[in-house]
Formats: structure tokens, sequence, C-alpha cells
């Protein structure tokens, strides 16, 4: 007789557990529309800005050297840098390494003189541009850069190098001959990739946080052109006929913000390519705020993009293409076929477009590579038959794809590693998950990965509308060991519990507990980035003044990891707010939880006295320059 009322008992509860989580998962779940379950191959939001005439023939090897890349085509065989392990590496039509060359960590990208045999690879650890002899695969100069030189770039006629340095944030133009620095000019913070236009006119230079390009005369280096990636237009209206630069919407609702541009290759002499990703950080929503996701709307917040810039003119114009490629991370351009190829780091596919100099540019095919496992590619190389090799930066393989000589995009994997990976077998799979796109356990429909917020484990600089707030994307790589509590508010224990809740405010059906364990040991192996390099004597003067009791900053941002691991009152949205690790304060901004402060000069200005946090109306001009020389060093 008891046993039916038990029953009854088990079940109601069972059905307001079941309805309980049902509200929760719906808070978090994103609309899905016939429409737009996938994104679309390439669309462009307005008219094609190509020649309608065919493109004058250049060689191949010729064209690939104006902008560089992890990989390089070299006849029949290829050159390859692999970051993971600072190895140059070079690889024969089996997709086995022949000879190696140990550069240093974390190298980035190289380019690839043909004329002379030499490659220019930077050394983004050790300061250097490392040149080579390729055919003996031997170091025959090294010269020395600003801060984190990253992207390169050789002129057509071979003789001037340009460079791009991350940390410094500058552009560097070496003489390819000799060495000697030419000049350097400032860029926008996070400067990545450069690319040099055929007739060695024209630069520009890509940055992951700024929104925007910067075209480059060379004739004169210190004037430039901004040149905004990001649409003018909401949402909810890309992919329409609207034409970028009309102004629809002017409010900070449904604006999109072009984030995370890695690379840039001209296709011809006034036209290029930038590969990047547009983000939506507040969304419009017509049925209220959707406090369980990421913008606070119902749409995926993030689309991948190429804009194609044409150059010319007082005002450049450009056009931008949604793509399916997650985080486009390289592109390559075939001039003797007038292809484009594009690869998505976070989707192991390679867009392929046809007539890409041309008004008629058009889809001509989608390539996976790298096959079951996990590729990551991080480069992508044009050969003289046209077809395509693709670097692997998680699996360290080489992939040919024949797309070139072949209508079926035959392709060849390379049977082993190249390299040998830094990494412990859990972080390397944290790694793999990190920079996962198309994940449904990461996010609702693997619209988002950890890496599109957070690219090379920095940040986007955006604030994004989060569970009622407005929340600046904080810094990853180097906060994380031993800076627990997590979030913001401070309401994560610990690491594991802070990965799981962000997945489940993404939508994500989540890991398992030893997935979300790899993807931990991961961040926490990350060091911190590279700081810039300041006056020394204003940096000790700003350190007393860090560590005085008129100031107080110590007080709070103590220790190796900068924080007391406590939360405090600071007014704004949170009601409190966890004290933040200030490791790599330099390339954070903007700051604050809410990213009410754009710059350190106004974080330390009247936003400070807004927020309480500490009082500076008594320092001076001098000293507050002296203060931000010291954070810019942490």
């Amino acid at each position: 007789m008891r046993a039916r009322p038990i029953a009854v008992t088990l079940g109601t509860i069972a059905v307001a557990t079941v309805i309980a989580h049902a509200e929760r998962v719906a808070a978090k779940r994103m609309i899905r529309r016939p429409q737009d379950v996938s994104a679309p191959a390439f669309a462009l939001a307005g008219r094609a800005l190509g020649s309608s005439a065919p493109t004058t023939p250049l060689d191949a090897a010729g064209a690939a050297k104006l902008a560089g890349s992890a990989i390089a085509a070299i006849d029949a065989e290829a050159l390859v840098i692999d970051a993971d392990s600072g190895d140059l590496v070079r690889v024969g039509t089996d997709g086995k390494p022949r000879a190696r060359l140990a550069i240093g960590p974390t190298a980035s990208q190289l380019v690839y003189d043909p004329a002379t045999g030499r490659a220019f690879v930077a050394s983004r650890g050790t300061d250097e541009i490392v040149v080579v002899d390729v055919a003996t695969l031997t170091a025959t100069a090294r010269w020395k850069t600003p801060t984190e030189p990253y992207g390169v770039a050789l002129s057509p006629d071979g003789r001037l190098l340009l460079v791009t340095t991350v940390a410094a944030r500058t552009l560097v133009a070496f003489d390819a001959t000799t060495g000697a620095e030419r000049w350097r000019r400032p860029t926008a913070a996070e400067p990545r990739g450069v690319a040099i236009s055929p007739d060695g006119a024209t630069a520009i230079v890509t940055s992951l946080t700024s929104g925007s390009v910067e075209r480059i005369t060379l004739a004169t280096p210190q004037r430039e052109t901004s040149i905004s990636l990001s649409p003018a237009v909401t949402q909810a209206s890309f992919g329409t006929n609207a034409v970028l630069g009309q102004i629809i919407n002017t409010s900070e609702q449904g604006r999109g913000l072009a984030r995370s541009a890695f690379a840039a290759r001209f296709i011809g002499n006034q036209l290029a390519m930038v590969a990047h990703q547009t983000s939506v950080p507040l969304q419009e929503s017509r049925f209220g705020e959707n406090r369980g996701s990421y913008g606070g709307g119902s749409e995926p917040p993030i689309t991948h993009q190429v804009t194609f810039i044409a150059t010319g003119g007082r005002v450049p114009r450009t056009v931008a293409a949604q793509i399916a490629e997650h985080q486009p991370k390289a592109i390559a351009w075939d001039p003797v076929h007038d292809r484009a190829f594009v690869v998505g780091y976070g989707s192991d596919t390679m867009l392929v477009l046809a007539g890409a100099s041309q008004a008629s540019v058009r889809f001509e095919r989608s390539v996976s590579v790298g096959g079951g496992e996990g590729c990551g590619p991080e480069g992508v190389a044009v050969d003289s038959a046209g077809d395509a090799w693709v670097y692997c930066g998680v699996s360290r393989r080489i992939v040919r794809s024949f797309v070139g000589s072949s209508t079926d995009a035959k392709q060849i994997a390379g049977p082993v590693a190249i390299a040998p990976t830094r990494l412990s077998k859990e972080a390397h799979q944290g790694m793999d998950l990190f920079r996962r796109g198309n994940d449904g356990r990461i996010s609702s429909r693997g619209a988002m990965a950890c890496a599109s917020c957070h690219p090379e484990a920095g940040t986007d600089g955006l604030s994004w509308r989060i569970e009622g707030a407005t929340l600046q994307t904080p810094l990853l790589a180097g906060r994380v060991a031993g800076t627990h509590p997590y979030k913001w508010d401070g309401g994560d224990k610990d690491l594991n519990t802070s990965l799981t809740s962000t997945m489940r405010r993404l939508g994500g059906g989540g890991l398992q507990p030893a997935q979300t364990a790899a993807l931990a040991a991961y961040l926490e192996t990350l060091p911190k980035p590279r700081v810039p390099a300041r006056d020394r004597a204003a940096v000790a003067r700003g350190e007393k003044l860090f560590a005085s009791d008129e100031v107080g900053c110590a007080s709070c941002h103590g220790g190796t990891q900068f924080s007391d691991g406590e939360q405090h009152e600071f007014g704004g949205d949170l009601v409190k707010s966890d004290t933040p690790s200030l490791v790599g304060l330099a390339r954070s901004a903007p700051y604050y939880h809410d990213g009410s402060a754009a710059t350190l000069e106004a974080l330390l200005g009247e936003r400070a006295a807004v927020h309480g946090m500490a009082e500076m109306v008594s320092l001076t001009t001098a000293q507050r320059a002296d203060l931000v020389a010291y954070l810019e060093t942490l």
C-alpha cells in the first residue's frame, strides 16, 4: 500500500527536477532555425570588389613571399616552422621530415625567397629573425628585433623584410641583405600578420583586438590609414544585400566587432584579403535578454569571415563574406589559377575560392584536413602545381591537398608528427579542446570555442553581456594557476568548476571530467605574455609607488600572481568583484570587470576614483606615467 504514494512522490520530484533543469537549459539554448543550422560556405555581404579583367599571371613562389605563414612550398617539398617545439623542418613529398634546425620557443612565421634560397624565420621567444640557408638548413645570421616578432613579409624585389612585433607593438623594416634596420613605426595593439602588395607599394598589418587593419604606403611608412573590418550593420542583417559601411544601427546593441585577424594576403596590387571573426558582445533580442548566454541573445554571437579590401584610393572599400571555417588563421593565394585558400584553425577545414581576385569570386570547395585526428591548421602554402600544403599545428603533421591537379581534392597526410611536443599528453589534449569549434560539448551548435574569446589564450578586448552583467574577457595565459576562485564575481571555487560553468553558460553539453581536467592542465602550463621594454628608472619609481601605503595597490595585488584571491565591493553591476591577477596587464585591456577603463592611463585616472579602487588624485602626471610603466612590465 505504501509503494504507490512513494512512487508518486518520487515521480513528482523527478518531474520537478526535469522542469527546473529544462528552464536552466532553455535559458542557455540558442534558437535553431532551418536556414542557419550551419554557417554558409561563402556568402558575400555586398558586391565583390575584384576586377572584371583576368589577373596578370604571377609566379606562385614569388607571390608567396609577400606574406609569411607557418609553411612554405619549395619545389616538391615544404619548409615548416613548428611553434610547439620551435623547430624548422624540411619535409619531403611523403610528409616525413628530411632535416631540422632548432630556431627557438614559440617561433611563429617564415617567408622563403626562391631567388636567394634563404628563409627568414621569426623567433618569437628570443626576439630574432633567423636567416636560414634552406639547401643546408643552417642559420647564417640572427638579427635582433623589438620584443616578440611574429609576422614576416618580403618585398617583391627581395630587398625589404617587414616584421611585426607583438609585445613591442611595432612594424620594423630590415634590409634583407645586411639585416640593417631601415625604419620602424608603431602599430595597434596585438599586431600579427603583415602582407605586401605585388607592386611593392603597400603593406597591411592585422591585429587581434583593434577591429581594423593598417594600410601603410612603403614610400612614406610613418603615414598610415586605419581600415575598419567591423561591419556597420547589425548581426541580424548580415547575409542580406546590405553593403558594409551603410549605417543601419549606431547603438552598441547588435554591433559586430572584428577580432582575431591573424592573417592577410594581397591578391592583386590593390586588393587584399583578411581572415577574422566578428563578435557581437551585446546582442539585440526581441524577447528580452537571454541571461544564460554570451551576448544576451539567442543567436550565435560569433561569425567567421574574410574581408576583401580595395586598398587604392583615399578611402579604401571593404566587403565581407561569411565563411564556415572556424577561426580562420592563414591565407594562401595561387596567382596562376587565381585561387585563394583559407584554413580554419578550429574546424580543421580549408576553404577554396575560385576567381579570388575577380568580381566573379565564388566558392569552389571546402576540404576537410587532418582526417579523424585533430589538425589545427596554422599555415597553408601553394606549390607550382597549384596544390595546397597545410600544416597542422595540433597533430604536427603535413597535409597535401591536390586541388590544383585533381578534381576530387585527393589528399596525402604525413604519416608522422614532424616535431615533438613540449606538452604532456594531458595538456596536449587540453590544447586541442581549447581551439575546437563546431563542438556541441563546448557551446550551443559549436558556435564558440574557448579560443574564440581567448585567441592564443589572451583576450579579445571585449566586454560581453553575461547573466545580466557586462563582463570583460580576462587574459588567461600566465594567470590561471593559483588564482582561485574564478569568474569576475569569484563564484567558482576551482578551475574545473569554472570551466564547467563556462561551457554551461555557452550552452554546451559539457566535457567528461577527464577532458575538463585536460583543459585545465593546458591552461595551467601557459607562460605569461611577453611584456614591452620600458625605461628602467621609470619602472623602478613606479614599483615604489605600487608598493607604497599612499597608493595601496599591493594591499590587494600582492604575491607572485598579484592577487589576494578575495572579493571587494567596487560598484557597478556586480555586488562584489574578484581581485584579478595583474600578470600580463599590458596585454589585457580594457580594464575593470566591466571593461570601463580603455587604457591603463584611464585606469589610474578618473575611472579608479569612480570604482573606488584606489585614491589616485594626489598623484602627479609624471607619477602616473611611472606607475603605468611598472604595470606594463608585470
